[in-house]
This record gives structure tokens, C-alpha cells and sequence, in this order.
């Protein structure tokens, strides 16, 4: 629940902050000249957000790592599986 409650904090600071530009309560340069990018950037935000989650995918897919030794254990299981199951009566196919 910590790192929920830190996401929750986070976006309503975000969000504050957002609303205190969009509504003008400080009088600025800035606020006035980029008020469209100030409107859009929640959009704006949710946009980078969804290609930096895909970029992470992407490269933890791409950084996959195999465990040859695991699955070779798995393996030599799945044989004894199949042999002992087989001296039950098994059948497989």
C-alpha cells in the first residue's frame, strides 16, 4: 500500500500544481505565453508515460535472459515424471 499511497501524493501535487497554472493563480510570463501546452499537459503527460512504459517492456523482452540449467532440470523432472507415472500404468502417446 506504500508505494499507492506514494503515487496518490504524487499525482495530487501534480495535479495542483497543473490546476494552480491552468486557473492563473500566479500571475507569470510563462503561464500566460504557454497557457496551451498548460491546458494539454495532463494529455501531454499520459502520452510519455505510455511510451516510456513500452520502452521498458520492449527492453526488458529484448534483455530476456534464458536459464539453460533450470530448464534442463525441468527436463530430466518431467523424464522421471513420465517414467514413474508410466510403471503406474500410464500410457503416453
Amino acid at each position: 500500500m506504500k508505494k499507492l499511497t506514494q503515487w496518490v501524493v504524487g499525482v495530487n501535487i501534480l495535479s495542483i500544481l497543473w490546476l494552480s497554472l491552468l486557473f492563473n493563480q500566479y500571475d507569470s510570463k510563462i503561464s500566460k505565453e504557454h497557457f496551451l501546452v498548460i491546458q494539454f499537459l495532463p494529455i501531454i503527460l499520459l502520452i510519455f508515460f505510455g511510451v516510456f512504459a513500452l520502452a521498458v517492456i520492449l527492453y526488458r523482452v529484448a534483455t530476456f535472459n534464458d536459464c539453460k540449467s533450470a530448464a534442463e532440470d525441468l527436463q530430466a523432472e518431467i523424464k522421471e515424471a513420465r517414467t514413474a507415472l508410466q510403471q503406474k500404468g500410464f500410457k503416453f502417446d
